[in-house]
C-alpha cells in the first residue's frame, strides 16, 4: 500500500477509535448528533478514497432524525397536539455503537499483524 494511502488508513482508524472511545461523551439524551455521525461518515470516506468498501458500515439518512423534544398534551377540540422536535438531528447510540464496532473489528481482521482467528478456540490451545 502506497505511503500516502496507509496514512489515510491510520488517520481514518485513528478517527474511528476516537468516536469508539467517546461515544459516552457525545451521546446526548436524544442520541448521538448528526455532527458526529458526519464525522463518522468523513472517515468512511478517507477509506473508499483508498479503495475499501464501506457501503455496509455507512449509517442511512433515514435514521439520522429530529427527536420529540416535547409531547403536547392539550390541544383544542379538533386540533391535534402538535409535538415538538429538537433542531438538530440525531442517531441512536446502540446503531453507531453496533456500526463502529463492526468496522473496527474489520480493521482487525484485515490490517492486523496478529494471527487472525475466528470461532472458538479451546482451553489450553
Amino acid at each position: 500500500m502506497q505511503e500516502k494511502n496507509q496514512d489515510s488508513l491510520k488517520r481514518a482508524y485513528a478517527t474511528l477509535q476516537a468516536l469508539r472511545n467517546n461515544i459516552d461523551a457525545i451521546t446526548t439524551v436524544y442520541g448521538v448528533e448528526e455532527k458526529d455521525v458526519d464525522q463518522y461518515h468523513a472517515a468512511l470516506d478517507m477509506l473508499e478514497g483508498i479503495g475499501i468498501d464501506v457501503a455496509q458500515f455507512r449509517i442511512s439518512s433515514s435514521e439520522v432524525q429530529h427527536r420529540v423534544a416535547q409531547v403536547i398534551t392539550v390541544s383544542y377540540p379538533g386540533e391535534a397536539a402538535p409535538n415538538q422536535y429538537t433542531k438538530e438531528k440525531y442517531v441512536r447510540k446502540g446503531l453507531l455503537l453496533t456500526k463502529l464496532d463492526t468496522i473496527l473489528m474489520y480493521f482487525r481482521l484485515t490490517h492486523s499483524d496478529e494471527p487472525k482467528r475466528i470461532g472458538f478456540t479451546p482451553p489450553g490451545k
